[in-house]
């Protein structure tokens, strides 16, 4: 009996560090539903013999011509995950500033990005994850009105991997592409064929993020699916920046946000603007982890810090904003 009593408290103490590890590094409780003008809505393509779920969100006062923004979510995640994680800002902005949201859904919760390592099933099936956004372009614009010409991409982790190959092998496809907790592959990981043609990209990258190493290193899910290594996010933004023209004493920078009570974290932007070159910028998450900062979702722990005072997807539509329509198509 007392064997049995010890093996009972044994399991109940395994039980109560198995809950509060979980409390703390993963739990994150979901963002309270917010007061929009609009409700989501859920529809299907078909492209290359498959069924491709999406969802969407059209502001109730639309004007016309409006911009499309594509939101892709990371690595195993779902539609309702990136809302989540963006505590569905994207949505606030298209109603107070009049665009269109598309959450794209990966194939088996992945994207066919650049990278030459990765093995899950959207690469390995050459998924056509590019097609997918310009079949979904031509059919807001032929459905909804919207300006194909002003067709944005903000993706986050494997989602920003998309996002780069698209500004890499077909620039003229966005008007611009937001990249979140991701870097461009090292040449020996790069399973792409680079136009060399100029695009704006935004970078926007955490210096403690445990996945994507904001130096530059191997991809890792914690030590689990090594996805090869990446470059660092300041030569990732550097690449774009020398396809644009831009001379080597062309960057700005500056501090753009600083925590209040805790000077270890802020944000940094390493930007290069002009007026007739594509802009390139890079955020940098000072103290921030593989996530998007906003104040509306904590992600879990395991992910890294928040940086809670920095709004990152205002921040990201005002890059887009301020950008040219990408020329009409023959």
């Amino acid at each position: 009996m007392k064997i049995i009593k010890i093996a009972l408290y044994a399991l109940l103490l395994i039980v109560v560090i198995a809950g509060g590890l979980y409390a703390y590094f993963l739990h994150a409780p979901k963002p309270a539903a917010p007061a929009l003008s609009a409700t989501l809505q859920h529809e299907r393509i078909e492209l290359g013999g498959l069924q491709r779920d999406y969802a969407f969100y059209l502001p109730a006062k639309l004007p016309a011509n409006a911009p499309l923004l594509f939101v892709l979510h990371g690595s195993l995640q779902t539609i309702e995950d990136m809302r989540t994680f963006t505590g569905y800002q994207f949505e606030r902005l298209a109603d107070q500033h009049g665009f269109i949201v598309v959450y794209p859904q990966g194939f088996k919760n992945n994207w066919n990005d650049c990278r030459r390592t990765a093995d899950y099933p959207a690469r390995t099936q050459n998924i056509d994850d590019k097609g997918l956004i310009a079949a979904l372009i031509q059919r807001f614009a032929a459905q909804h009105g919207a300006d194909p010409r002003r067709a944005f991409l903000a993706g986050y982790s494997n989602g920003g991997h998309l996002g780069l190959r698209i500004a890499l092998e077909q620039p003229q496809l966005l008007a611009g592409v937001a990249a979140i907790a991701a870097n461009l592959p090292t040449d020996d990981n790069l399973d792409c064929t680079p136009s060399g043609q100029a695009v704006p990209v935004l970078f926007m990258n955490g210096t403690r993020d445990p996945v994507n190493p904001y130096n530059g290193g191997v991809v890792t899910l914690f030590g689990l699916g090594n996805r090869g290594t990446v470059r660092s996010s300041y030569e990732s933004a550097l690449y774009f920046a020398n396809l644009a023209g831009y001379p080597p004493a062309a960057v700005h920078n500056s501090t753009v946000w600083s925590d209040p009570d805790d000077r270890a974290r802020r944000v940094t932007l390493d930007q290069w603007q002009t007026g007739d070159r594509a802009e390139v910028a890079l955020y940098s998450l000072i103290g921030g982890g593989h996530l998007i900062p906003q104040a509306q979702f904590r992600a879990p722990r395991l992910l890294g810090p928040t940086l809670s005072g920095f709004a990152g997807p205002q921040v990201i539509w005002d890059f887009f904003a301020r950008q040219r329509p990408v020329p009409a198509q023959p």
